[in-house]
C-alpha cells in the first residue's frame, strides 16, 4: 500500500495584495481533481509580514479550502525569523506565535499512517532558549518517539531545510538551519529510521540522498525569488511535490512546473521596495475570497 502525501510551501497568500493567488486557485483545482491521502503545507503562508492579522484570516481561510485532510507549519513570514540566524528584521516570539496558535492551532504535530511515523515541527524556534515554546516542543518530540515503534520509517517536515552544503557547515545563514539547531534536531532522531527530510522556504526545486536519507526542497507555489543571476541550489521554479510513501521507500514528483505562473518576486520588491509596499488590492474582488471553506484536520 502506497501513501501519497501533496507537499505544499511557500503559497505567500494575502487578503490585500493577491500576487499569487491566481497560482493557489489552479493548485485547489488540480487536488480536487485528484485528492491526496493528505497535504502538508511546509510555511510561508501569508505573503511577506508576520504581523500582518488581516492576512493571517485570509490565509487561514484558504487552507480551509484544501480537498482533503492537511497539516501546517509556520515559516518566518508567518511568525518572524529564527532568533540566532534569522535575516529578517521580525523574528519569532511569543506575541508571533500566538497568533499563528489563534489562526491555525498547532504550530508543530505527528501522524502515523500506513506505518510511517510523520513528524512535523516548527523551525523557527530552534536554537531559541530564551523561548519557553523550544523546551516545549523538544519535550513534546521526545514525547512522540518514546510511545512509537522505534522500528518505524520516519518523515520529517518543517520550513527550512537542514543545511544547504553539507551537514558539518557552520555559517549563519537565514537560507538553513544554524549548526546547534541542526544538530538538536538530527539528536533528537538519532536511532530511528530517518527516510525523508521535506522542506520548503528556498523556493527552489531539489533533492538528493545523503546517508540513507533523502532530502526534498518543495518549490513555493507562488513565485521564484532572487534575480535570474543568483546562486541557486536547486531548480528555480514554481511548483509543489507529491510524495509516494511505500514500505521504507519514498518517491517524488514535481508537479505544477508546466502550469503555474512562475511569478518573479524580485520584480516586485525592485518596483516597490518589498511586496507589503506594493499597492493594495481587493482578493474578494478579484472573486478570488470564498464564501466557505472544507475543514480539513489540522
Amino acid at each position: 500500500m502506497s501513501l501519497r502525501i501533496i507537499q505544499l510551501s511557500d503559497p505567500h497568500l494575502s487578503a490585500t495584495r493577491p500576487f499569487h493567488q491566481d497560482n493557489w486557485e489552479q493548485v485547489l483545482e488540480a487536488l480536487a481533481a485528484d485528492p491526496p491521502d493528505l497535504i502538508i503545507v511546509t510555511g510561508d503562508v501569508v505573503l511577506s509580514d508576520p504581523d500582518e492579522e488581516d492576512d493571517h484570516g485570509f490565509a487561514r481561510r484558504q487552507l480551509d479550502r484544501l480537498p482533503g485532510p492537511w497539516r501546517v507549519l509556520p515559516g518566518n513570514h508567518d511568525i518572524g525569523d529564527n532568533l540566532v540566524s534569522g535575516g529578517m528584521a521580525k523574528r519569532v516570539d511569543p506575541q508571533r506565535l500566538r497568533r499563528w496558535h489563534r489562526h491555525f492551532g498547532e504550530d508543530r504535530w505527528s501522524l502515523t499512517l500506513d506505518g510511517w511515523l510523520l513528524l512535523g515541527i516548527n523551525a523557527q524556534i530552534l536554537n531559541a532558549p530564551r523561548l519557553a515554546a523550544e523546551a516545549e516542543q523538544a519535550a513534546w518530540l521526545e514525547a512522540v518517539l518514546a510511545k512509537t515503534d522505534p522500528a518505524a520509517p520516519v518523515a520529517l517536515f518543517l520550513h527550512k531545510p537542514l543545511f544547504m552544503d553539507h551537514p558539518s557547515e557552520t555559517a549563519m545563514d537565514q537560507s538553513s538551519l544554524d549548526l546547534e539547531a541542526r544538530n538538536g534536531v538530527m539528536a533528537m532522531l538519532a536511532g530511528r529510521d530517518l527516510r525523508l527530510v521535506a522542506s520548503g522556504h528556498k523556493h527552489q526545486w531539489r533533492g538528493f540522498d545523503l546517508d540513507g536519507v533523502r532530502h526534498v526542497w518543495a518549490p513555493s507555489t507562488a513565485s521564484v525569488n532572487g534575480a535570474p543571476t543568483a546562486k541557486n541550489w536547486g531548480l528555480r521554479e514554481v511548483g509543489f511535490v507529491e510524495h509516494q510513501l511505500e514500505g521504507r521507500r519514498t518517491r517524488q514528483r514535481l508537479l505544477g512546473r508546466d502550469w503555474l505562473t512562475r511569478h518573479e518576486s524580485y520584480v516586485v520588491s525592485l518596483e516597490h521596495g518589498s511586496p507589503m509596499r506594493a499597492p493594495i488590492l481587493s482578493a474578494s474582488a478579484a472573486g478570488v475570497e470564498p464564501a466557505g471553506g472544507q475543514s480539513g484536520m489540522r
